[in-house]
């Protein structure tokens, strides 16, 4: 009978250890797992700082020095074509000044045509008086031609007058029309400028946001994964609690032993305990993991 006991006690030791360490082993497996889920919960954070913080997130990147650059030409740009329209301005503005003053030019040249054709009439009157004298008839024929050479050239500045007063007004109005076209472009670049800074400060504002979101994520994996792992510790003092049978066996082998008042050799029990009340399974008194 004792042989039975020991060999029943020898088989529930044996289970139990076999039992242990199967869950201690699946413990691990579930450790590697999480350990794995973790490693790329890094990995993924890793890369998306690497993307998200490179190109925007960093006021020093290419892609925010591009934008600066890009804007910075394009309000040089806008300058330097307000300057231009500007100084053609000034420059129309002239030209239609010296049209008023060739204007003013070709009625003091038919002034000084009419006095000229005065000038003529009055030697033919004089050379008529002086008996056809020669001088009064020759100075009649020169101031007659001088007349004819101011009239000629008079015609040509009216002509060149009155073209320019026509063109100007419209170059006046090209100009003034461009100077609009070019204020409204400026207006509109500076405000999609401004769009643009505020947009790249939002965005990188959005980038730093979650970046510290995907930090905290990360933590609450950590964590969270650690506390499920520390929850998986349970198989040494379930192991515990098991082999306490093999305790209440020794316990009836040595009642039995005594009843019946004979010598049997009654192996000790394989997990020892101070009293052979039940023990408490506590998972929570096996310890926590530190895997990360």
């Amino acid at each position: 009978m004792f042989d039975q006991l020991r060999k029943i006690r020898e088989r529930i030791i044996a289970r139990v250890r076999k039992t242990n360490q199967s869950t201690e082993e699946g413990v691990l497996d579930a450790g590697r797992h999480v350990h794995r889920v973790v490693e790329l919960a890094h990995g993924h954070i890793a890369r998306l700082r690497d993307v998200l913080s490179g190109p925007v997130g960093n006021e020093d990147s290419d892609l925010a020095r591009a934008i600066r650059s890009q804007s910075d030409h394009v309000r040089q740009h806008t300058a330097s074509v307000g300057k231009a329209v500007g100084e053609h301005s000034v420059q129309v503005a002239a030209v239609a000044e010296q049209v008023r003053s060739i204007t003013a030019a070709a009625r003091e040249i038919d002034r000084l045509n009419a006095a000229a054709r005065v000038l003529s009439i009055n030697a033919r009157i004089e050379a008529s008086r002086s008996s056809g004298s020669a001088v009064f008839s020759s100075i009649a024929n020169e101031m007659q031609q001088l007349s004819k050479a101011i009239a000629n050239a008079n015609r040509t500045v009216y002509d060149l007058a009155t073209t320019m007063a026509k063109a100007v007004p419209e170059l006046v109005r090209q100009n003034q029309s461009l100077a609009r076209v070019v204020d409204g472009y400026a207006v509109d670049a500076r405000e999609r400028i401004d769009q643009v800074d505020r947009r790249v400060a939002e965005l990188r504002a959005a980038v730093s946001t979650t970046l510290a979101e995907s930090d905290h994520a990360l933590a609450e994996i950590v964590s969270e994964s650690h506390a499920a792992l520390s929850e998986l510790q349970f198989q040494d003092v379930c192991a515990q609690g098991l082999l306490q049978i093999d305790t209440w066996m020794a316990g009836l082998s040595h009642e039995l032993a005594a009843e019946l008042g004979v010598h049997s050799d009654i192996l000790p029990p394989a997990h020892q305990t101070v009293s052979d009340d039940d023990v408490e399974i506590d998972r929570a008194a096996a310890g926590e993991v530190m895997m990360f």
